[in-house]
């Protein structure tokens, strides 16, 4: 199999494996491609959504991709019918746990339990519950508030916001942190706690 730039996704993830592609260079310019053709950037999305942390977004987005890359190099990544990113998000949501730790002092093991289990048919219902309830409590928001919190999940950056509403960026934060947090309690209450 040619090695080439000419790659669909799954070739170019293949590209990234040692097992695929003996050639350490043309792995490290399928990693740099993945991240030029953006890549990271769902994984980013995911980690605005759910980091809860006191981390910063695009430190723990560095991080999993460090981690990701040492993992494919050691040869701990299986090609699946799943996205490549699906991987990285998963680093990158213990990643976010990590982070939780180290600024709260601890995390459940009955949750860190729960969120390793992919084949939990138990998490299935909660992940369906949470996301219903997640577009309840989105609906619930200020349409403002809503559009910042929407803009923000799809990438925006808090000036990119601020520009595409007119609105300034201290504004722009102070929604997305009584979103983020009006969502978090929403979701604290569907779940029961």
């Amino acid at each position: 199999m040619p090695f080439g730039s000419g790659t669909t996704s799954g070739d170019l993830t293949r590209r990234f494996l040692p097992c695929h592609n003996p050639n350490r260079e043309d792995r490290a310019m399928a990693w740099n491609q993945w991240l030029a053709d953006g890549g990271a950037d769902p994984v980013l999305r995911f980690i605005r959504w759910r980091n809860g942390s006191s981390a910063d977004d695009d430190e723990i987005l560095q991080d999993a991709i460090i981690t990701a890359y040492l993992k494919v190099e050691r040869g701990e990544y299986e090609v699946r019918d799943v996205p490549f990113t699906a991987f990285v998000k998963k680093i990158a949501w213990y990643k976010i746990m990590e982070a939780a730790r180290r600024g709260a002092g601890h995390v459940s093991l009955d949750f860190v339990a729960e969120q390793a289990d992919d084949h939990n048919p138990t998490e299935q219902v909660e992940f369906w519950r949470e996301h219903e309830a997640l577009k309840s409590a989105l609906q619930d928001l200020p349409p403002r508030r809503s559009r910042v919190l929407l803009l923000y999940e799809n990438g925006y950056s808090t000036s990119e916001i601020a520009e595409q509403l007119r609105i300034k960026e201290e504004l722009v934060r102070k929604e997305k942190s009584l979103g983020l947090r009006q969502l978090r309690d929403a979701l604290a209450l569907a779940a029961g706690t």
